[in-house]
């Protein structure tokens, strides 16, 4: 399971990712990558990444995990 994470100051509204998986990415009003999900599987994020002109999305492997943990 990968996390996306996308630098908006390296965006620069290409539209790569959304073009190459669209179920995972879109151009936000001010033309700027967004990720609509947080976590995937699918081979499609590493290819819109691969793909990103700018370098732009990065992706992150492991589980998020929204639950703090104690010390």
């Amino acid at each position: 399971m990968y996390r996306i994470e996308i630098d908006r100051s390296l965006c620069s509204a290409y539209g790569t990712c959304v073009d190459v998986a669209p179920d995972l990415f879109e151009l936000s009003d001010d033309l700027i990558a967004v990720a609509r999900v947080g976590e995937t599987d699918a081979e499609a994020a590493a290819e819109a990444a691969s793909a990103c002109p700018m370098g732009a999305i990065r992706l992150v492997e492991g589980r998020v995990d929204a639950t703090p943990r104690a010390a």
